[in-house]
């Protein structure tokens, strides 16, 4: 999978990808649905299990496993399985471990796709999620949440969009002390500037589709962790549910890994010349990154990251105003994704809650104020003269 003495950049580049015919430099895709025996007793022997051989691309290919472990050696994993998007792999996990009447004590800032799978899914089956705030003293605040059908603690860091830090090593600890099944959505971080399974977490997700793919043109998504947990989700979420990634986004995927190291370094060297830029600007009112010494998470992202991230979100006097920067912004274009080649901002009030009022976005969690950037690999200062623009003409 990985030869564990090697340092990341190497990793990045090699791990997974050999033990294919005539050695090619790039890995090829297995563009096919099935697998042909030439005797019976071999199809019957592979579908068993018992031969180490691929029968059906939803269960498996060559392609996709070459993704599957090369992200393992990044995450230092035992295992890593792939689904279709960052959504399919998150949700995947929770049905793997929850049954109806379970519950989960979760971080109450985390992305707005994995809130919804709360509201709208486990709470079809009948499965409680208990929130805690990232802001707080954890180590008091998420213990009491703790009951018998407690099953599952999740989180993110840094999360999305405030950019708040927790202390990986704490949840861990906690969740072993209560016997919890730790979860960490680690798509802002990425392998490269953190790694959970070191501090304790039991299983990693990512929507692969943002920093590993990296150029904004595939979906995917993957979990790591240990592999007796891996083989579970392939034989009942890969197997019957069938959210399983194509051969061809693996391929993209692949690739996009090979640079991850080279991108997140102008990522981060980027975001924090962003951030300082924006944090001495009279029409900002607050800078939220992580590499900010006044951010209240600092001291523990300094701890248990090698790099503060991509990620800059600042928050102005009005939703009107961030209306105006948004719509003066030419370089930096308005999207939902991130950790793309190109630079992506956007308000959730204003794209996803247009109809809510201030009031109304903030009770279930959305700062109206707040715009959320995703810094490119254009030049740094191509995107600060752009801000620079849109500020002064909004």
């Amino acid at each position: 999978m990985g030869n564990k003495e090697q340092r990341f950049g190497t990793l990045a580049v090699h791990a997974g990808e050999d033990g294919f015919l005539h050695s090619p430099s790039s890995t090829p895709i297995y563009q096919t649905s099935t697998y042909t025996f030439d005797e019976i007793i071999d199809a019957a022997e592979a579908m068993q299990g018992s031969r180490d051989s691929f029968v059906y691309s939803r269960l498996g290919n060559p392609t996709v496993q070459a993704f599957e472990r090369k992200l393992a050696s990044l995450e230092d994993a035992d295992d890593a399985v792939a689904f279709a998007s960052g959504m399919a792999a998150i949700s995947a996990v929770f049905l793997e471990l929850l049954r109806p009447g379970d519950e989960v004590i979760s971080s109450s800032r985390i992305y707005g796709g994995t809130r919804g799978f709360f509201e709208q899914i486990l709470a079809r089956i009948g499965c409680t999620v208990r929130s805690f705030s990232p802001f707080a003293d954890i180590r008091k605040e998420i213990p009491p949440l703790v009951n018998n059908k407690t099953k599952v603690i999740f989180f993110e860091t840094p999360s999305n969009p405030e950019l708040s830090i927790i202390d990986i090593s704490v949840v861990a600890a906690i969740a072993k002390k209560h016997r919890l099944f730790s979860i960490i959505d680690n798509t802002f971080a990425t392998p490269y500037l953190q790694k959970p399974l070191l501090h304790g977490i039991d299983c990693i997700a990512h929507s692969a589709t943002k920093y590993i793919g990296g150029h904004g043109d595939a979906i995917g998504g993957i979990v790591a962790g240990k592999a007796n947990f891996i083989a579970r989700l392939r034989k009942t979420m890969l197997l019957y549910v069938g959210g399983c990634l194509s051969p061809f986004h693996a391929w993209l995927f692949l690739r996009g890994l090979k640079t991850l190291h080279l991108r997140m370094e102008h990522h981060c060297s980027s975001a924090a010349a962003i951030a300082e830029y924006l944090s001495r600007h009279r029409k900002v009112s607050a800078v939220l990154y992580p590499g900010l010494a006044d951010h209240p998470g600092h001291d523990i992202a300094k701890k248990q990251m090698s790099g503060f991230g991509g990620m800059v979100s600042f928050r102005l006097k009005s939703r009107e105003i961030c209306r105006k920067v948004l719509d003066r912004m030419e370089l930096c274009k308005i999207g939902v994704s991130l950790g793309d080649t190109e630079s992506l901002v956007m308000n959730n009030a204003l794209m996803l809650y247009p109809k809510l009022t201030d009031a109304a976005c903030r009770k279930i969690g959305i700062d109206p104020h707040l715009i959320r950037l995703s810094t490119g690999l254009e030049d740094v200062h191509d995107i600060i003269a752009d801000l620079d623009k849109a500020l002064k003409n909004a």
